[in-house]
């Protein structure tokens, strides 16, 4: 096979904004609590974590996580063994993560907005000893620790271990460079969520080609939008505390999209990595306030195809000195390929192209026979790492990821397809036979199909086609209900189709290509419970004006359910951002989730048009104690 080539061109010159200085090996970096003792060691007093309602220092932040570490290995877990960690978007995570690792354990990170079904499964997957969760997680975590089986043996709350004593002279760290960091699970072709491990050195090497493809340094100031769970959440939590830049965790679905710009805006964020969906909102809200954020010098997007489109809204409402970094890979190679431009670049496909291989790493492009791919010629990619998770390829180097592309003259990759049915929805890696044997589970259903379509607002989400057993199947509404207590909400169908029979091929295989189109039969029958009517009152006409942009459907019905409608939590954050720029400048995002129908929602803004609660992300970071001693 020929390799694409074998390292992406590094930096001219150190970067002055971060004060980036090269990456140690994962041989001098040694763990990555090692590496973070050393940091915090060198800089006790920078800011490490910043929360809407904390700011840590890496001091504050050492100290807290020692108590963790003592105070798991005070109850009883020894080296090796996994610990799973229930939180919310916040610092505690991060103290928690930290722990864990020093004490020489590994850390399942459990999404508390998952289904319990789901998490309960991921528990006894993992075979976590114990299970750490903050209080607000608590009832959660009681739950999936009776219901996992075999059970989990121990639940400890994260206010205890915080609290735990220890010889303050103790610089705790059992972990060794071969030890298991984490474990995170992606969906799975089997119907079940797939775990995917990683030991110190293979972290470190992954932290030391994204800190040093970004240039990351000590005057840095990332932004962390990603759930815990995510390989992008890795990225950005080592490649800021192991590099002596802050880090910023941030809940999108608690701030919405306007928060979020406002907060970066006055925290003055450097570095932002999110997916392509989040920033495209991110850019609709700043155009429509005017909004810039002048210190933004890198935006890293991923999960997605980066458009001409895309670089002209960031030449719009970047300072030119940002730059855009594109990256491809996946959980279990992290990022194998970078690339970093200048906003003026336009690539001559009009799609950003999938960059260069980090330091130690090859691709290569295979045929479907697994023989070599020369010239311009398409293949699938094709990862040879050292770095590779383990049991991701038989030969432990060589891992065939399933996405075909085709290749550049400037020897860089162009993205063209998948071959098998793995699909991205709003970034996420979601395996359609997942969904699929999800819907066959329910009660109905003879047989069913997943698969990807592009909605009216040129956004990538599923189609379920169902066949029922005897010809009467529920309504959509009840399915992503039912889908909703196993799955994701990004792997939840968002458009429903009941067919006689599904289409075959003359070899009695499905056809997707013949499945019909969704917007196709939407338009012809229409969505259930949508019933077109004119609005009554100024906030009615403003709130489904807004469901109708970000939905891309016909007016609404008053008692129409947003998620029914096809709504997602991005989507959500996509009606606040409207909303508060026009009729509701005090509407919080935790408002528009206990009022999803248009009735409820334009009840509540009028409620509370005479008495606005006071808000500011930005503000609330500010005003708090530093350490929420």
């Amino acid at each position: 096979m020929i390799p694409l080539k074998t390292s992406a061109p590094g930096p001219a010159a150190p970067d002055a904004a971060g004060g980036h200085r090269p990456f140690p090996s994962p041989a001098e970096a040694r763990t990555l609590s090692h590496r973070f003792l050393a940091v915090a060691a060198a800089h006790p007093g920078r800011e490490a974590v910043v929360t809407p309602r904390t700011r840590w220092t890496y001091a504050e932040t050492r100290e807290r996580s020692a108590r963790v570490a003592h105070g798991l290995s005070a109850a009883g877990l020894n080296p090796g063994e996994r610990v799973g960690l229930l939180f919310s978007h916040g610092a505690e995570m991060v103290a928690a993560l930290l722990g864990v690792l020093r004490a020489g354990l590994s850390y399942v990170p459990l999404d508390a907005s998952y289904p319990p079904e789901r998490l309960a499964f991921m528990a006894a997957d993992s075979g976590i000893r114990a299970l750490v969760a903050a209080a607000p997680q608590a009832g959660l975590a009681a739950r999936l620790a009776s219901e996992a089986e075999p059970p989990v043996p121990a639940v400890l709350p994260y206010e205890d271990l915080a609290r735990h004593t220890h010889p303050r002279d103790e610089a705790v760290d059992r972990a060794l460079a071969d030890s298991e960091a984490y474990v995170l699970y992606t969906s799975g072709s089997t119907g079940r969520p797939k775990a995917v491990s990683q030991p110190h050195r293979n972290v470190l090497h992954h932290t030391r080609a994204w800190a040093d493809g970004l240039r990351i340094g000590p005057g840095d100031r990332l932004s962390l939008q990603s759930a815990y769970s995510w390989d992008s959440a890795v990225q950005d939590t080592f490649s800021a505390l192991l590099t002596g830049a802050a880090l910023y965790p941030v809940d999108l679905k608690a701030l919405g999209v306007t928060g979020l710009l406002e907060w970066m805006r006055t925290e003055r964020i450097t570095v932002y990595h999110s997916t392509l969906p989040v920033f495209r909102a991110l850019v609709r809200a700043m155009e429509g306030r005017g909004t810039r954020l002048p210190a933004m010098r890198m935006l890293a997007l991923g999960g997605d195809t980066l458009h001409l489109a895309d670089l002209d809204a960031c030449r719009r409402h970047f300072d030119p000195a940002c730059r855009v970094a594109g990256a491809y890979g996946s959980t279990e190679c992290s990022c194998a390929l970078l690339r970093v431009a200048d906003l003026g670049y336009r690539p001559p496909t009009g799609v950003f192209p999938l960059g260069f291989p980090v330091s130690e790493t090859e691709v290569r492009l295979a045929g479907a026979d697994g023989r070599a791919v020369e010239g311009p010629g398409e293949g699938e990619i094709v990862v040879v790492s050292d770095y590779l998770a383990p049991g991701a390829a038989p030969d432990g180097r060589t891992y065939r990821t399933g996405d075909l592309a085709r290749r550049l003259d400037d020897g860089t990759l162009l993205l063209v397809g998948r071959r098998d049915f793995q699909v991205k929805i709003s970034g996420i890696r979601v395996e359609t036979g997942e969904v699929e044997s999800a819907l066959g589970q329910l009660p109905g259903i003879r047989e069913a199909v997943v698969a990807p379509f592009t909605d009216r607002l040129g956004e990538r989400q599923l189609a379920a086609y169902v066949v029922p057993d005897d010809g009467v199947l529920p309504e959509g509404p009840a399915l992503r209900s039912a889908l909703r207590r196993v799955l994701p909400d990004h792997a939840v169908p968002t458009e429903y189709l009941v067919l006689d029979e599904l289409p075959l091929t003359a070899n009695h295989k499905i056809d997707r290509a013949a499945l019909p189109d969704p917007l196709t039969e939407q338009d012809r029958q229409g969505r259930p419970g949508e019933r077109p009517q004119t609005p009554g009152t100024p906030v009615e006409e403003a709130v489904v004006a807004a469901w109708r942009e970000v939905l891309g459907v016909r007016p609404p019905g008053l008692d129409d359910n947003f998620f029914d409608l096809g709504g997602t939590s991005l989507r959500m954050a996509g009606v606040h951002e409207r909303l508060t720029r026009t009729v509701a400048p005090h509407l919080r995002m935790t408002d528009l989730y206990q009022a999803p129908t248009v009735r409820a929602l334009v009840r509540l803004i009028s409620a509370s048009a005479a008495s606005p609660a006071a808000s500011g992300a930005g503000g609330a970071a500010r005003g708090q104690d530093r350490g929420e001693r």
